[in-house]
């Protein structure tokens, strides 16, 4: 299996990490760290390629273990005592129970403000308060404050961006608690900003329907049948309840989406053309 930043945690989960080289174990536990900002910087691109060609051999191993038949607990004999007083016993008659009306699907909550792609600076602010109450390393913080400069100088985030002055005062944040750090350090943010800037992300949420079919593009080439009927759930859930409807311009891919994965389920065979694939990549922000 080749390794992606979307497939990383899902494909890497059994893998005893202690036995990789230490380089590589690092990386694993800084992955969210860097993996927010894989399409955002090249360095971080070209060392989690790296990371990912490292682990993959390790895969094997662990898929493995996981397949290995397990097996099944001994059954317990059941004594003469106890077979007959089970003959003895009698079934209590079956209570009536009245039928229950099926409620009608809850219309779904939906973000205030909801983007195809994440924005740099929502994804900065997330980062950053990822950090609030947790150990971190001289990497993470440097990385955090790297991609920040890197924004800055190539203009993506700019002076008059929404956010500039939060990602200011997480830049000037970064900078102190770089400085007194001594390796490693318990991270704390100011309360007063992290009220605010919860408040901002938590405002933010990508599109249902984008996230629906970023889902199905992270399944291609590794699908299997119960994966593929807990999205078809999802898909349809969500198409019920309101959550993805008509005003949706993506509505017509999701619908798609929903009918491949229908299909798929009858069939065992996803017959996606790459036109269809490229055209969904397209829209989810994959196609880098």
């Amino acid at each position: 299996m080749k390794l992606t930043v979307k497939n990383y945690k899902e494909a890497t989960k059994n893998i005893d990490f202690k036995k990789l080289p230490e380089a590589a174990q690092e990386a694993h536990k800084e992955f969210d760290s860097f993996a927010d900002f894989y399409n955002e910087d090249k360095d971080i691109k070209e060392m989690l390629d790296n990371h990912f060609k490292i682990v993959e051999p390790y895969l094997k191993d662990s898929e493995k273990k996981s397949s290995a038949p397990k097996k099944a607990p001994a059954k317990k004999k059941t004594t003469s005592s106890q077979k007959s007083t089970k003959n003895v016993t009698k079934k209590a008659a079956p209570k009536r129970t009245a039928t229950k009306k099926t409620p009608a699907p809850k219309k779904a909550q939906r973000k205030p403000i909801e983007v195809d792609l994440m924005p740099l600076e929502i994804k900065v602010i997330r980062r950053y308060l990822n950090f609030h109450n947790k150990k971190v390393t001289e990497r993470q913080v440097s990385l955090l404050y790297k991609v920040i400069q890197k924004a800055a100088t190539e203009k993506t985030i700019r002076k008059t961006s929404k956010y500039a002055s939060e990602i200011k005062s997480i830049s000037n944040d970064l900078i102190k608690t770089y400085k007194d750090m001594n390796g490693t350090c318990k991270f704390e943010v100011p309360d007063s900003l992290y009220t605010k800037l919860k408040k901002i992300v938590d405002d933010y949420g990508v599109t249902p329907a984008v996230a629906l079919i970023k889902r199905f593009i992270n399944l291609y080439g590794n699908i299997t049948k119960a994966k593929a009927q807990r999205l078809l759930t999802t898909v349809t859930n969500s198409l019920k309840n309101g959550k993805v409807n008509k005003s949706d311009k993506e509505f017509e891919q999701v619908k798609n989406v929903q009918k491949h994965l229908h299909d798929y389920l009858e069939s065992d065979k996803l017959l996606v053309t790459n036109v269809q694939l490229k055209g969904l990549q397209g829209i989810a922000g994959l196609g880098k």
